[in-house]
């Protein structure tokens, strides 16, 4: 649940961007999130692609750049964490 409605989470075609294939996308009109097929971390990490994308569908207003800096301190901190964890 995003905002109160339901959306999907999945893998699948994203699309391209000037000329580029898209790590993910935030389908607005049929309330789906979707992270390319062959996610392997071309560009960013699929944590940081999950948030990126999820960050749209919460804040659609927000711009791309705030969207970007947000999504990236998040992965970063995710990783530390991970790497740090207390009970392995």
């Amino acid at each position: 649940m995003i905002n109160g409605q339901r959306w999907q989470v999945g893998f699948g075609y994203t699309g391209k961007t000037r000329g580029v294939v898209d790590d993910g996308v935030c389908r607005y009109h049929s309330r789906r999130i979707v992270v390319h097929g062959a996610h392997n971390g071309r560009y960013t990490s699929l944590e940081e692609t999950v948030i990126h994308e999820v960050a749209h569908a919460a804040f659609p207003q927000i711009e791309e750049g705030a969207i970007d800096h947000m999504a990236q301190v998040a992965a970063k901190i995710l990783f530390k964490m991970r790497a740090a964890e207390p009970y392995k």
